[in-house]
């Protein structure tokens, strides 16, 4: 089992990508946040490292891998998945078509409306969707509350880097400039931690 990559996009498509990692070539299927993320990170450059969250998935005759920005975009591929009726295409293809935050709510919700939006599942689909995703509820809200913790994490993370490069004499305006460059690069680690705390200043540092 492959549960991430760390490489260079050698080739890039709207919903798949060769990742290059250590002289061999992943071809990994990904929603459309991936492909966007990945394109304005500048991956033409051939030089720019990205890494996805992966989920494998194998059948009798064939083996794909799935990639994701985050580990929830990634567990919400898995709870799809998990409904009756509903195989990796099809929920790599409602991911792609409405994004992660707008189906977690959708589910939440049991918004049919917004789930028919998406091609190929349609009305019946749809309310069957919604119906499964209610049974499951308890995963559901398990995944948004890690969703805002998440969001929470990086917020603090933001602040200790600032901090620390208040310390060393930046000012305010250059940190934010730095924030807007560092945000637009794919070079840097998931999330800000305190024990990564000194790669992501020197990632910061590079931009000043």
């Amino acid at each position: 089992m492959i549960y991430s990559l760390q490489g260079i996009p050698v080739r890039v498509e709207p919903f798949f990508v060769v990742l290059e990692a250590a002289g061999v070539g992943y071809g990994v299927r990904i929603p459309g946040s991936v492909y966007e993320a990945i394109v304005a990170g500048g991956f033409d450059t051939g030089k720019k490292i990205f890494q996805l969250i992966t989920r494998s998935v194998y059948s009798e005759d064939n083996a794909q891998l799935f990639g994701f920005l985050s580990e929830q975009e990634a567990a919400l591929f898995d709870f799809i998945r998990s409904l009756n009726g509903f195989g990796p295409q099809a929920a790599m293809g409602i991911i792609s078509t409405i994004g992660a935050d707008a189906l977690l709510a959708a589910l939440l919700a049991q918004d049919a409306a917004a789930l028919v939006k998406v091609p190929g599942v349609g009305k019946t689909k749809a309310e069957k969707l919604s119906f499964e995703a209610n049974a499951k509820r308890a995963k559901l809200e398990k995944l948004t509350q890690e969703q805002k913790g998440q969001k929470s994490t990086a917020s603090a993370g933001d602040d200790l880097v600032a901090q620390a490069l208040t310390s060393l004499g930046y000012s305010a305006k250059e940190i934010q400039t730095a924030t807007d460059k560092v945000k637009k690069s794919s070079e840097k680690p998931a999330h800000i931690t305190r024990e990564n705390l000194q790669e992501w200043i020197r990632l910061y540092l590079r931009h000043l």
